[in-house]
């Protein structure tokens, strides 16, 4: 038993001594599973809630710039804007959170997030096909100028409404798969952090049955065959 102590003793030695005595070979296994939180895809994922931020903001300056040169609003012109100010609100909302949980490694938070970034998309998909509708019904079935007037043209600015549909369609089919795709990029790092949990967890357990424990709380096991 003693003897058995000993030979405890001499490997203890030999990796508190900064693992090199006697020219044994450690393997410090160091678990770096955190790929996610590296600074390349901290900046990717920060401009690009930044630039869905951007599109949302610019889609809403527009439309309520169209909405105040104009001499009169029309029931068009006013959902369009109203559904571009709940969509800045309900997105800002969303990207805060996304920040949030991604900073502190909230899996439930992130996985919640993309979902809503997904319900979003499928929300401006369906705007985009009621604006279509809208500007085919304005151009094809309106031919009256008085209904012109209330659909088409705006006041005496020259502003027509051909040009403000065509930007804010351009615009909500780039709304629509830009918020896709951050969905689909938040839900992928809801699974790498849910990943590197379940593999650090289980790697842990490991190596606590069979190796040492260094002073910074990393695992350590003997590489080198000591029979020869």
């Amino acid at each position: 038993m003693n003897d058995n102590n000993a030979h405890l003793l001499q490997f203890y030695d030999v990796y508190k001594d900064n693992r090199t005595k006697w020219g044994i070979g450690l393997n410090k296994l160091n678990i770096h599973i955190e790929n996610y939180k590296s600074n390349r895809t901290k900046l990717f994922l920060y401009v690009l809630w930044n630039i869905l931020i951007f599109i949302y903001m610019l889609e809403f300056f527009v439309n309520l710039f169209f909405l105040l040169c104009i001499s009169h609003g029309n029931l068009v012109s006013t959902s369009i804007l109203s559904f571009s100010l709940l969509d800045s609100i309900l997105v800002i909302l969303l990207t805060s959170q996304g920040v949030h949980a991604y900073s502190k490694d909230k899996s439930i938070e992130l996985h919640k997030c993309a979902k809503y970034f997904h319900v979003l998309s499928i929300w401006c998909s369906v705007k985009l096909l009621l604006y279509v509708f809208v500007a085919i019904l304005s151009f094809a079935l309106l031919p009256s100028e008085k209904l012109n007037r209330l659909f088409y043209f705006y006041g005496t600015k020259g502003l027509y409404f051909n040009y403000f549909i065509e930007i804010v369609i351009t615009v909500n089919v780039v709304k629509a798969v830009l918020t896709f795709f951050t969905g689909q990029k938040v839900q992928y790092i809801f699974s790498c952090i849910r990943t590197s949990t379940i593999l650090k967890s289980k790697i842990r357990k490991d190596l606590e049955k069979q190796s040492f424990l260094f002073e910074d709380n990393t695992y350590g096991t003997f590489m080198t065959d000591l029979r020869e």
